[in-house]
């Protein structure tokens, strides 16, 4: 089995360097188009099925990778973006200037240092792994699985399954519209593919 762990398409929050977490933000002009580059790189893949964070820009980029396949698309709140409470809406450079402390203090124990009226990365860890054995256990005999999700959601899973400490979320990228992999054979999970962006290169 393959599932493929797709990062939403860009957003106009994305564009503007703003803190987004759950807030339910669509995609931007550019997003779309990415989004149909997504749909064409997926048109030859037999999907067998999807499942998406039920957030705004993660269900429009699904909905493109779906066009062709006609899945049922699976929604769920374990795959959202971490909750970033007070953070949300704020630029980066303001969260620079005016919370810096904060900021490293979250990098130094991000695993449980609580944004606040947030999550801690450590909780979207959890959830995220929960997620995908749980796609493991029920649906092993198919070959192909997307699932449309979040940035930091997507990199503390990499961060597991490459047995990285949770502080070494930064040290990869996880673009806007990339493409991990993980493959499960022999009752075990690997990274394939990390961050593949090919596709957008059009």
């Amino acid at each position: 089995m393959e599932i493929k762990l797709v990062r939403h398409c860009e957003t106009e929050w994305n564009r503007l360097e703003k803190c987004q977490g759950v807030s339910d933000i669509r995609l931007n002009a550019n997003g779309i188009y990415q989004s149909n580059l997504l749909k064409e790189c997926f048109s030859n893949l037999n999907i067998d099925l999807i499942f998406s964070s039920d957030l705004q820009r993660a269900m429009q980029t699904s909905e493109a990778i779906n066009n062709s396949s006609k899945r049922n698309i699976e929604k769920s709140k374990k795959l959202r973006e971490m909750n970033q409470g007070d953070f949300e809406g704020l630029t980066f450079s303001f969260l620079r200037e005016n919370h810096g402390d904060d900021l490293k203090s979250w990098r130094e124990n991000p695993k449980d240092f609580r944004i606040p009226n947030g999550e801690t990365l450590g909780e979207v860890q959890s959830r995220m792994i929960n997620f995908i054995e749980d796609v493991v256990n029920n649906f092993h005999k198919l070959k192909n699985i997307v699932i449309v999700s979040h940035n930091l959601a997507i990199s503390s899973l990499i961060c597991y399954y490459l047995k990285k400490d949770l502080r070494d979320f930064a040290t990869f990228k996880i673009d806007s519209a990339s493409i991990s992999t993980l493959i499960y054979e022999d009752q075990k999970i690997k990274v394939l593919e990390l961050n593949n962006t090919e596709h957008l290169k059009k």
